[in-house]
């Protein structure tokens, strides 16, 4: 298989480290494959035309960090450090299994790249080295922490930093020392931030058979919502090799930045995982905690019925519901007019369905739905913080963020002012 060269590439890295991990990733046999000419220029450039479904690249899962084994550790301690493992996600998690096997793998991968960072003598991955955090908000300065308005942020950056310091916490007792706390919450982050999961016998297949894996270069591709290249898995039998598949998703001309998607995620959750987010996000949405005290007079009318009809729905949490930036969240307007039917209206009507609250049910009913969403809207728009000419990433992304919330709120309140 002919290989062709990553050109430039070392500038990403940079010195003489980074030509020791190119040397590193192509040692033989032959654990970097690239079957097409790639320029690169802060990111991955086709250099010539890259036709749909060819492979671009292949690394082997032997380079990678992986949840299946503990590569260069002896056994005993291997299987000391998956023990480990296991037990801190089986308290943490609980029963709820496969939360639990993807926080085993993730906590396996983090211990790995832990010893080889520390321990001088595993010198088969330097890419442990070189594993970076991402600038998201669990590392932001407290100055900019104090800006923050949005309570959905807050709350994701609290319960991320709580679940870190319940894994450090564990781990202390466990006795893997040598680790401090900020080390841990930056592995965290750099591993959660360029995880795959996929089964490479059976790519894009999950089950609890799948691998977990940080994989040199992923970051190289930038993130898009239509990307023109794809990650899977291969199984080489002639070989007995499993390799990390780039391949072209559609075909890509000279020039053109190789992209993957990196989830179909909303901008908090790539600001959280990736320290990225993009223009327009389509899957923007936000959580917004209602305040029923001003209409808890319409609870104990039709209690009963009203909990039939209720127990038919999705909902599960009806004080916290999700607005969307250009959509409706059909189910909430659905469970008001549910919430704000009155005794009078119901015997007007008593043949009313769960599903009859899809559509208006009278003009009353409508009217205090409106009047109940805009004031909570209000109530949340007015504790937004000014942020005046943003320096800065973390001010950037912040103000970013809360003018999203802004935009999502505007929309659904000009939508039930109307």
């Amino acid at each position: 298989m002919q290989e062709k060269l990553i050109a430039g590439l070392t500038s990403s890295y940079g010195s003489l480290l980074g030509q020791q991990y190119l040397k590193w990733l192509k040692m033989p046999p032959s654990y970097l494959r690239v079957m097409q000419s790639i320029d690169y220029r802060k990111g991955m450039y086709a250099a010539q035309q890259i036709k749909a479904n060819q492979q671009i690249m292949l690394i082997s899962t032997e380079k990678c960090f992986t949840s299946v084994e503990f590569v260069g550790c002896d056994t005993r301690k291997s299987q000391e450090l998956q023990t480990i493992a296991s037990q801190i996600a089986h308290k943490i998690c609980g029963g709820k299994v496969e939360q639990q096997y993807l926080v085993t793998g993730l906590l396996k991968i983090i211990m790995q790249v832990f010893v080889h960072q520390k321990d001088q003598s595993l010198t088969h991955s330097p890419f442990a080295n070189m594993i970076q955090p991402p600038n998201t908000p669990l590392l932001w300065p407290q100055t900019v922490i104090d800006l923050i308005s949005s309570r959905n942020l807050a709350s994701l950056i609290e319960g991320t930093l709580l679940q870190c310091q319940s894994m450090y916490n564990e781990l202390q007792l466990s006795k893997v020392y040598g680790l401090t706390a900020l080390e841990f919450l930056k592995l965290f982050q750099a591993v959660r931030a360029s995880l795959i999961c996929f089964n490479p016998q059976k790519p894009k297949y999950f089950d609890m058979q799948s691998v977990q894996i940080v994989c040199p270069l992923v970051y190289q591709f930038d993130h898009s919502f239509d990307p023109n290249c794809y990650l899977d898995g291969c199984y080489l039998s002639h070989e007995n090799m499993s390799f990390v598949d780039f391949s072209a998703k559609k075909q890509i001309e000279p020039g053109d930045k190789l992209t993957i998607n990196y989830g179909n995620l909303s901008n908090h959750d790539l600001l959280m995982r990736h320290g990225i987010m993009v223009d327009d996000n389509p899957y923007n949405e936000m959580p917004i905690d209602l305040d029923f005290t001003t209409a808890i007079n319409y609870t104990e009318q039709l209690f009963d019925q009203k909990q039939k009809w209720l127990r038919q729905s999705e909902i599960t949490n009806i004080e916290r519901q999700s607005l969307f930036t250009n959509k409706i969240n059909v189910q909430l307007l659905q469970y008001l007019r549910i919430y704000f039917l009155t005794e009078q209206e119901y015997s007007k009507n008593p043949y009313l369905e769960f599903n009859s609250f899809q559509e208006k049910v009278s003009e009353e009913n409508e009217l205090l739905v409106k009047q109940f969403m805009i004031q909570n809207i209000k109530n949340v728009l007015s504790t937004y913080k000014q942020i005046s000419k943003p320096i800065g990433k973390e001010l950037q992304d912040l103000y970013k963020i809360q003018k999203d919330e802004m935009t999502i709120l505007q929309n659904n309140l000009t939508f039930f002012s109307k």
